[in-house]
């Protein structure tokens, strides 16, 4: 995957008042606030858990999961490897229900307001959800991962 530049990035929020930064690239960020937008006017809270992330920071995401997981090819499954995270493009977010944090990053997003908002109306906004039950890609099912398709260059970088 390309690494988007730090200079491409603008904040969409931050992860539930821990400090830390929720970025995408500006296309996809002026989407998602859209979407989100759209939502709370529905009643609907969706948030940003995860955008923008580093090789380097994968990397550490990747040990962990290798550590967790007893092996690189376990891990594969649940954390991309460095260098192939659909995070790196700036395009991908994963995504909350504000009113359930148990649900962040867990299959059990899937039972949300927030969830049954994202299938019903996210296309309208260029997302897809990146890895669905039984996906190609050889990825568990991830309710919560989302990506950015509306992009010029997004063809190139999420073939399929």
């Amino acid at each position: 995957m390309i690494e988007a530049s730090e200079n491409e990035l603008i904040e969409v929020g931050e992860y539930r008042q821990s400090g830390r930064k929720v970025k995408m690239r500006a296309d996809a960020a002026a989407a998602l606030q859209n979407m989100i937008f759209q939502a709370r006017a529905e009643a609907v809270a969706i948030v940003p858990i995860s955008g923008f992330r580093t090789i380097a920071y994968q990397e550490i995401l990747f040990q962990k999961a290798t550590a967790r997981y007893g092996s690189e090819a376990a891990a594969a499954r649940w954390v991309a490897r460095p260098g192939s995270s659909e995070h790196h493009t700036g395009l991908a977010i994963d995504l909350g229900d504000e009113n359930e944090p148990a649900g962040d990053v867990e299959v059990s997003f899937e039972k949300t307001g927030a969830f049954g908002w994202l299938q019903e109306n996210a296309a309208r906004f260029e997302f897809e959800m990146s890895y669905p039950p039984n996906n190609s890609h050889g990825i568990n099912y991830e309710p919560w991962h989302w990506r950015f398709i509306g992009a010029p260059d997004a063809k190139q970088i999420f073939q399929k």
